[in-house]
């Protein structure tokens, strides 16, 4: 564990693993902290499902640029994991001390989705990474970058847009609202307070139903999903496992 020293109260959680953690989900992560003044927590997560792949006597390693098996071990998984927990760990306090954010880094034994099935004591707001974060950065030009929106609307919810917005200001965004659930009777809020973006912010409106049957076809996906813990539908394990990009969840 690494710590700065700082004794702020809420925090920003970024929790990732090796096939999740990138320098734009860090860079999220240090934003998010940044724009609600808080303590930034890094999580390394060592993936309890791949360390126990990699246990089983008929488990091979196969190389990218030769295509040649080998042997894996636990040894040689645990240096690689510490390898990329020390890169985490030292981009982290790069981004995070060049913003002024006070900052943190622990590692933990787990699964990064886990980490959305439940609040987080003392979080305002817990970034599941996924690999596809780098989008937020690097995403080449189309007609919109497209956020997905579950849950009520709430204070929250509406800091974490906003930071996003501010992120890609030129970009015109397409913000997708899970409705149906039963959590949105402060939708009249939320249209209010998108007026400020009118021109530049496109709602649309799906139900949970549509919303899984899109995630198993084809076709652009979302940039990043915004997700209150007050969803606590039964498909919220089916959706923090099929979302293929990172999910913030707020408190």
């Amino acid at each position: 564990m690494a710590d700065n020293g700082d004794s702020t109260n809420s925090k920003v959680i970024l929790a990732a693993d090796a096939g999740s953690y990138s320098i734009a989900s860090v860079n999220l992560a240090v934003a998010m902290a940044a724009s609600v003044h808080s303590l930034l927590q890094g999580l390394f997560v060592e993936d309890e499902d791949l360390l126990q792949l990699t246990g089983l006597p008929c488990a091979r390693e196969i190389t990218l640029t030769t295509g040649t098996q080998r042997n894996t071990s636990i040894e040689q998984l645990q240096r690689s994991l510490r390898r990329v927990a020390s890169e985490f760990q030292h981009t982290l306090q790069q981004e995070a001390q060049a913003r002024q954010v006070p900052w943190r880094f622990d590692t933990v034994r787990g699964r990064v989705r886990d980490f959305g099935l439940k609040p987080t004591g003392g979080a305002t707001f817990t970034i599941l990474a996924h690999a596809s974060t780098h989008r937020l950065q690097y995403l080449q030009a189309r007609a919109a970058r497209r956020i997905l929106l579950l849950a009520r609307w709430t204070q929250q919810q509406a800091r974490a847009l906003e930071m996003l917005l501010a992120r890609s200001p030129s970009e015109r965004i397409e913000l997708t609202l899970v409705t149906g659930d039963g959590e949105h009777a402060d939708q009249r809020e939320m249209l209010l307070w998108l007026q400020r973006y009118a021109g530049r912010v496109t709602l649309v409106e799906i139900s949970v139903d549509e919303l899984l049957a899109r995630l198993t076809q084809p076709g652009p996906g979302y940039d990043c999903a915004l997700l209150s813990h007050a969803y606590s539908g039964e498909d919220r394990q089916l959706l923090l496992k099929s979302l293929n990009c990172p999910i913030i969840l707020s408190a």
